[in-house]
């Protein structure tokens, strides 16, 4: 028998042949660029820029080392203070702490705060202990100008004694000859004759210089506490030297010396002083140019003499002005 071969045609599409497509896997972060990568970071950080996980201090180069010198100063400075309260008496810690309230006695100051300006521009520490602190500004007066008329330049050196000068120049506004004045040609309370100071000053500058050499420092006016040193300049001024220095030693219960130079008799009892140290001396001061008003002018200048106390009794370093006078 005659055997057949049987070849099947199969007919394909033409579809069956096209090649197979790759699919590449989706791109992870290694896979980015360094551009990318940076653009991708600054978008994701914005929400938390300009912000801190915490606070930073502002330290400059070496403030850290100053810092700790502060500190260390300090707590010598307490330490001292500390030892001193122990070994000092009471007058002689309180004239090197004066505003130690616990342990050195305190002015009352009232019940209200001063929260005005200060001839010094510090705290007024009312006590009979400070010195060379601040005072209160100047007081209105009915009969005397109300003009700060100094420059001021002593201001920060002594407060007491700017407060000073400033009631000299409103009761001493002026230079000129008065009729039968001794003193001759006077300018802001300085005579030029020989029976009084001698000089000559041409402004008030030269006025503040010659108060500060010739009486503040030669006599040690500044030594005295603050309550009372403005007041007394004011005596040796009026009365010279010598005679506000017996009165004033008096006054004291001291022994008189031959001039008004303040040694530690004096500080010492000023400390000590038991009352209104600024108004009794004012009373003693004023019965005293009562009775030169009377003995030597027949009263003429009793009235002029009661202003004067008047104008002084308002301007005390520690006394608080009622109607306050600013430059």
């Amino acid at each position: 028998m005659k055997k057949y071969s049987v070849f099947l045609l199969l007919l394909l599409s033409p579809y069956a042949y096209a090649k197979l497509q790759a699919t590449g896997f989706p791109k992870t972060y290694a896979d980015t660029t360094f551009t990318e990568r940076i653009a991708n970071a600054t978008e994701g950080y914005k929400p938390f820029m300009n912000k801190r996980a915490y606070m930073e201090l502002d330290i400059v180069p070496g403030e850290e080392q100053y810092t700790d010198h502060m500190i260390a100063q300090a707590e010598a400075i307490a330490e001292q203070q500390e030892h001193d309260a122990q070994t000092l008496s009471t007058t002689e810690y309180c004239l090197k702490y004066p505003s130690d309230s616990a342990r050195c006695p305190q002015a009352t100051v009232g019940s209200t705060p001063w929260t005005g300006q200060t001839i010094g521009g510090g705290l007024v520490i009312e006590n009979n202990y400070v010195v060379n602190g601040s005072c209160y500004p100047a007081a209105k007066d009915r009969n005397f100008t109300n003009k700060i008329l100094t420059s001021g330049r002593y201001e920060k050196i002594s407060p007491a004694f700017e407060k000073a000068l400033i009631t000299i120049f409103r009761k001493e506004g002026s230079c000129g000859t008065i009729k039968n004045d001794p003193c001759g040609y006077t300018c802001y309370g300085i005579g030029s004759s020989a029976n009084c100071s001698g000089v000559v000053v041409k402004n008030r500058e030269e006025a503040e210089d010659f108060y500060y050499e010739h009486y503040w420092k030669k006599y040690k006016i500044g030594q005295l506490p603050d309550v009372i040193s403005s007041d007394y300049m004011l005596a040796c001024m009026a009365s010279g030297p010598g005679t506000a220095g017996k009165q004033f030693r008096s006054f004291l219960g001291l022994s008189a010396t031959e001039n008004g130079t303040v040694d530690t008799s004096m500080v010492s009892a000023v400390n000590n002083y038991s009352g209104d140290i600024h108004n009794n001396w004012m009373n003693k001061r004023d019965a005293f140019l009562q009775r030169v008003a009377a003995q030597r002018y027949n009263g003429s200048v009793s009235r002029g003499y009661a202003n004067a106390i008047e104008l002084k009794r308002k301007n005390g370093c520690h006394v608080r002005p009622a109607e306050p006078l600013y430059r």
